[in-house]
């Protein structure tokens, strides 16, 4: 089990909020960085970090318009 940091990044590039949560994978962490735009909707994408590693983003699933 790893610990994650998840910062929720809005578009002027704050970080009002973050989360720290233990993932067994990097798959179970791009879940919960799912959940956490879910929640937050101001949030443009989630940071997320392994220790001081920068693991990767995640941007929301957004429909694209035909």
């Amino acid at each position: 089990m790893q610990v994650f940091t998840f910062f929720c990044v809005e578009s002027d590039g704050s970080v009002p909020r973050f989360d720290v949560t233990p993932c067994a994978d990097e798959q179970a962490a791009r879940a919960r960085a799912f959940e956490l735009l879910d929640m937050h909707h101001r949030c443009d994408f989630v940071e997320v970090w392994c220790g001081s590693q920068r693991a990767f983003d995640v941007n929301p699933l957004r429909a694209v318009a035909a």
